[in-house]
């Protein structure tokens, strides 16, 4: 496929960068409470398409990503909890 001869159609979503807070686990083994340290948020960063939250797909108090998107189908849709969103970055070709 040459790129410069090729018409390409904007995207039917905008693109988005999402910094996200992961919920994760501590060390594993035994330990005592008081030798837990907080380390602080585990910050993700993930890209896809933004599907509005009133879309079909969607899902409720989340922000929903789609990894691929071809002719009105997509695949891997990827829910991140609102409360867990730290910052949203629309991306532009």
């Amino acid at each position: 496929m040459n790129p410069q001869t090729t018409e390409y159609d904007p995207p039917a979503y905008p693109m988005a960068l999402v910094y996200w807070a992961d919920a994760c686990g501590g060390d594993a083994g035994w330990l005592t409470l008081e030798d837990v340290e907080d380390d602080g948020e585990v910050l993700v960063q993930s890209i896809g398409f933004l599907i509005p939250v009133e879309d079909p797909g969607a899902k409720q108090n989340h922000v929903t990503l789609l990894q691929s998107f071809h002719d009105g189908e997509g695949i891997n849709l990827f829910y991140i909890p609102v409360a867990m969103i730290r910052k949203i970055i629309l991306l532009s070709a």
